[in-house]
């Protein structure tokens, strides 16, 4: 197996005794967040970069599979190039329809750039690895058809720190702030609730905390999370469902107006399990955390909620199981 990834992140790959290709130009993602043609030409113009270094590698290694996220174009070409079957696989909520619509002529043209016979259509076509849970998937017309449950797994990193521990209080708080402004103000909005804080962050960065605060930029998520009674965050699909696995109720404090920082966070807010407050600046967010985390621990039906979605998490397919559902059609086995 290889993973083909930007610079910053070959390390940690490599980290886990994985080979790792460097392809492409480091990206930053699109201020704002944009329109969902904004955010196709994004992609797009970053994957026709990264293709110049993928789709050659790709071709002379000869993989069986290429597995390449939701907005990853690249992959499905290097696939098509290499002759090897393609597979998606989701990282969150499955965007909606419209969105691949915005992405069609994008791949349409990426695929005639390396003369291959691909269409954004025959993509649709590849299987699709689902690890958004069924309580959070939206109707109406799939992108993708074919798919397979994938059981969201976070990688382990070591167990939790002793100083985790060692907090005073019986509940703890886990704190993922979306800025060192929002993580003073979601520490103000704690404060005086008998709570320990946990918060992934730089510790240089905030002032003198009290005992029952620890700061860590390197804290083992998935060895914290069994720890917690609740998450803060600005969501995403990576905290959304670490926190569901564990049957943890979340805030998500959105830095757009509507209901969340991705699909999959207002769908958590609809399942029960989470509150959503649009937080633009230090006071709001402060005035959030103080009055919702309070009704997360108070009021059962948010950890029940939870609860419901951990179950369902629980009963997906694991990675292994996974594996070999795709290669047991007679296809070569992963590398």
């Amino acid at each position: 197996m290889v993973v083909a990834t930007g610079a910053g992140v070959v390390p940690q790959v490599q980290r886990q005794g994985v080979e790792a290709w460097e392809v492409g130009p480091e990206v930053a993602g699109l201020a704002g967040g944009g329109t969902a043609a904004q955010r196709a030409a994004f992609f797009a113009a970053s994957a026709a970069r990264r293709s110049e270094d993928l789709v050659p590698l790709a071709a002379r290694w000869g993989p069986d599979f290429v597995v390449s996220e939701t907005s990853e174009v690249a992959g499905a070409v290097a696939a098509a190039v290499a002759g090897a079957r393609h597979v998606v696989h989701g990282l969150g909520a499955m965007p909606g329809i419209g969105v691949w619509d915005a992405y069609a002529m994008h791949v349409d043209s990426l695929f005639a750039r390396w003369g291959v016979s691909g269409t954004a259509e025959s993509v649709r076509e590849s299987v699709y690895l689902d690890v958004c849970p069924p309580a959070l998937r939206s109707g109406g017309e799939r992108i993708w058809g074919d798919t397979l449950d994938l059981r969201p797994t976070a990688v382990p990193e070591g167990g939790a720190p002793a100083s985790v521990d060692d907090l005073p209080y019986r509940d703890t708080i886990l704190v993922r702030p979306g800025s060192p402004g929002d993580g003073d103000a979601i520490l103000a909005g704690l404060r005086g609730l008998p709570v320990n804080v946990v918060m992934h962050a730089e510790p240089g960065r905030y002032a003198a905390q009290p005992g029952h605060v620890l700061i860590s930029p390197s804290l083992p998520i998935a060895s914290v999370l069994p720890r917690c009674r609740a998450v803060v965050s600005p969501g995403g699909p990576g905290i959304a469902l670490g926190a569901l696995a564990y049957g943890l109720p979340q805030l998500v404090l959105s830095q757009e107006t509507g209901t969340g920082g991705g699909p999959e966070d207002g769908a958590v807010t609809h399942a029960g399990a989470a509150l959503t407050a649009t937080a633009l600046g230090t006071a709001a967010v402060e005035r959030a955390v103080r009055q919702c985390v309070p009704r997360l621990l108070e009021d059962p039906t948010f950890a029940a909620s939870a609860a419901w979605v951990q179950v369902e998490i629980a009963a997906m397919s694991t990675p292994d199981a996974v594996v070999r559902a795709l290669t047991a059609e007679g296809v070569p086995a992963l590398r």
